[in-house]
């Protein structure tokens, strides 16, 4: 017995003691250093997950339901013991309290006891697998957030490199402005231009300074958003890798798409195993309904320490039977009746998902055919205002255009050059989407500890 007990009180130490442990990533602490300027995709999404405190969160959440499922198989399978020790004095009319020392003389008892229960109906073992399919859904639910962490990732990192595109085109439309206007100056004063073509030359400058502006408050909330979420300095200066992938992918068969969006999308996969715990759930209502068997093993000892008894134990098995069958069974066939209804809405609601998830994959797949067919257009159309823009640029100097028309080409340039730098940008979180909508793991992320 005092082997049992020094066991006992060892695994309980090593428990305690396990619960005390920390990981290098239990906490966030420190931040990139500032003079770290070049980043890539890869090294972006990789920080950005470092240092996310929701990603901690659901990482610790994901902790949480791994021990709880650890001890459902303990609960389950294995046998439970408790340790209890105890002491008293007892005090009346012609006996009163005098000393701290009046304890030495109480009684006081010791005991342990164990007990191991070997069969319940099966339901332990069901609450079991209910357990494990519980872990099972945690995991799948934690790779999906981490994948929406990434898409998260990427959205920052390409509206920081999107905003300062965007800036170069207005910074570039100034200059050409600014060098109009002076042009301008010197022809008006040789009497080549008119009042209105300076006037006009002028508007066009001082509207590309607003947008320049404009551009700049959009670059500084930008850069503001990339470095809060890595833990740099807000102002801190980054250069992006600026490789865009311009590749258009070539898109399977929609069938196909939807076969594995159904097969491998994570809240596809939840719902599967979430219909397996309906389908436990029912099976274990129905058990209720049912006559209740049990064997159980238990042993316990204890001795009292005031008198110096002899350590005394009992040991032994037990077992029975019971059946509650309510008022003459007919509450208990309605229970029965609405475990099988609710089991069958689960299945129902399976279906809809399933038609929830046909139209989130054709509506996502649909929105990067979209992107690659305007990217395509709008490369043309890029190409087509840049032409046309030297072309208008040319004869306005010569006299052949007015500045009207050299406003319309440039604005035309403009807007051709934001929106292929736009479509740029969402043609890749466009694909990303689309990978996330069929269930492709997007970034490989694994936690520490488990």
């Amino acid at each position: 017995m005092h082997k049992l007990l020094g066991c006992i009180f060892c695994l309980f130490c090593a428990s305690a003691a396990a619960g005390l442990s920390f990981s290098a990533q239990t906490a966030l602490a420190g931040s990139v250093s500032p003079q770290q300027q070049d980043f890539t995709l890869q090294q972006y999404i990789a920080l950005y997950l470092n240092y996310s405190p929701q990603l901690q969160t659901e990482t610790n959440k994901l902790k949480i339901e791994h021990n709880t499922y650890k001890n459902a198989f303990t609960t389950a399978f294995l046998p439970s013991f408790s340790l209890g020790v105890s002491a008293s004095e007892t005090y009346g009319r012609n006996y009163h309290f005098s000393s701290w020392e009046d304890f030495q003389h109480g009684d006081s008892y010791g005991q342990a006891q164990g007990s191991w229960n070997l069969f319940n109906s099966g339901k332990d073992v069901l609450n079991y697998k209910m357990a494990s399919l519980d872990w099972q859904i945690a995991q799948i639910n934690y790779d999906s957030t981490v994948q929406q962490y990434v898409l998260e990732a990427v959205q920052t990192y390409y509206n920081l490199l999107l905003s300062q595109k965007l800036l170069q085109v207005y910074e570039d439309d100034l200059a050409v402005a600014k060098k109009q206007y002076e042009q301008d100056s010197i022809l008006y004063e040789n009497g080549l231009k008119t009042r209105s073509d300076l006037l006009s030359s002028d508007t066009n400058w001082r509207s590309s300074q607003l947008s320049l502006f404009s551009a700049q408050n959009d670059y500084a909330n930008a850069l503001k958003n990339f470095n809060i979420a890595i833990n740099r300095p807000i102002e801190a200066p980054a250069r992006l890798d600026e490789n865009i992938p311009q590749d258009l992918p070539a898109l399977p068969p929609l069938d196909q798409d939807l076969t594995t969006a159904i097969a491998h999308r994570y809240d596809a996969r939840t719902r599967r195993l979430s219909l397996k715990q309906s389908d436990i759930t029912q099976t274990l209502g129905n058990l209720n309904t049912l006559p209740s068997v049990f064997v159980d093993l238990f042993a316990n000892t204890g001795r009292g320490f005031s008198t110096h008894e002899k350590w005394d134990y009992n040991y032994g098995i037990s077992a029975g039977i019971s059946f509650d069958i309510g008022f003459l069974y007919f509450n208990k066939y309605r229970e029965r009746k609405n475990v099988r209804l609710t089991n069958q809405n689960a299945h129902l609601e399976y279906e809809q998902f399933l038609r929830s998830l046909r139209d989130d994959v054709v509506e996502t797949r649909n929105t990067l055919s979209l992107k690659m067919r305007s990217l395509e257009i709008s490369k043309l159309r890029l190409q087509a205002a840049t032409e046309k823009f030297d072309a208008t640029q040319l004869k306005y100097k010569n006299g052949l255009m007015g500045a009207t028309d050299l406003t319309v080409a440039r604005q035309e340039l403009i807007s051709a050059q934001v929106d292929y730098a736009t479509l740029l940008s969402e043609l890749t979180l466009s694909r990303l989407r689309y990978q996330y909508a069929l269930g492709e793991q997007l970034y490989d992320y694994k936690p520490e500890g488990l």
